[in-house]
C-alpha cells in the first residue's frame, strides 16, 4: 500500500519537490531515497493522512520544514493551493498510474 501512495505522490506532484520544486527521482539513486512524502500540516498538529495533506519533499526541504505548521508561519501558500487542486483531481486508478509513473520518471530525469 505504502508504494501506491508514493506513486500517487509522486504523481500528484509531477515528480517535483512541492517546496522547492527540484526534479526527484522516483526510486533509489546510489541506494539512497532523494524523495519523501511529508504531511503539510504535521500529524502533531492536527495534520490528516490523506491525499490533500500530502506532498513530495526532496530530504532537504523536509528537514528544514520539520514539524512547522504552513498555517502558522504563512508559508508555502502555492503548496496549499496546489493540494486543494489535487484534493478535487479524480483519484487515478492503480493500474493507469502504472501507465503514466514510466513516463513521467523519463520527463523527470530529463529536465534533472
Amino acid at each position: 500500500m505504502a508504494d501506491v501512495i508514493y506513486k500517487r505522490c509522486y504523481f500528484d506532484w509531477g515528480g517535483r519537490c512541492a517546496y522547492c520544486d527540484v526534479a526527484l527521482a522516483r526510486q533509489k539513486t546510489g541506494g539512497k531515497v532523494k524523495a519523501s512524502i511529508d504531511h503539510f500540516i504535521p500529524l502533531s498538529k492536527g495534520g490528516q493522512n490523506g491525499r490533500s495533506n500530502r506532498v513530495l519533499s526532496c530530504y532537504p526541504c523536509n528537514l528544514a520544514k520539520g514539524d512547522t505548521n504552513p498555517r502558522e508561519t504563512n508559508q508555502w501558500r502555492h503548496v496549499e493551493q496546489r493540494l486543494a487542486e489535487i484534493a478535487a483531481s479524480p483519484l487515478i486508478s492503480h493500474a493507469k498510474l502504472k501507465q503514466l509513473i514510466p513516463e513521467l520518471v523519463k520527463q523527470v530525469a530529463v529536465e534533472a
